[in-house]
């Protein structure tokens, strides 16, 4: 086996480990970046250069701050209070886990699957219940706060999987 195409294969288990973590709140794009790193390092620069690696890594910083960004900007206009943005983080997380463990009985897919959709239910369900009960607001209030958070955290993420399959794209 070629020792290149095992090379961009590592990349590309990288890139997915990113991309689930992604999925779950976490910074993942700069694990898509250290993968190129990788790459760049064992080609000896041959592909990628040393300025490219500067330019993605401050545009993993640009895509990160703009997640970041998108998620404020919605919790705001959908009236959500600011530690509803932690709320969302810490519920996500939580319900990725949850969804996981829980479709993992179905195998790998299920796993998958029921942690995305347990990252978004687990989001969904901290900023209502924070908002219902941490700053008395009535259920349409709390439902319109925690569907803003979802919907930001949701257009975040897919910003920075786009970065991350644009990230994948440099190395094959």
């Amino acid at each position: 086996m070629d020792w290149m195409f095992v090379l961009k294969l590592f990349v590309a288990l990288l890139v997915v480990l990113g991309a689930i973590a992604v999925v779950l709140g976490l910074p993942g794009t700069f694990l898509g970046w250290l993968g190129l790193v990788i790459f760049s390092f064992a080609t000896r620069f041959a592909e990628i250069s040393g300025w490219t690696l500067l330019g993605t890594f401050v545009g993993c910083l640009l895509v990160e701050l703009s997640d970041n960004l998108l998620s404020g900007v919605l919790v705001k206009k959908f009236g959500a209070s600011r530690g509803s943005m932690l709320m969302a983080w810490v519920g996500g997380l939580g319900g990725a886990m949850v969804g996981g463990f829980v479709g993992g009985f179905g195998g790998f897919l299920g796993s998958a699957l029921f942690g995305v959709i347990g990252a978004f239910a687990g989001s969904y369900a901290a900023v209502y219940f924070w908002e219902r009960n941490r700053h008395k607001r009535p259920h349409s209030d709390a439902a319109r706060a925690a569907l803003g958070t979802v919907l930001g955290r949701l257009l975040g993420m897919i910003v920075k999987l786009g970065w991350i399959g644009w990230l994948l794209s440099l190395v094959w």
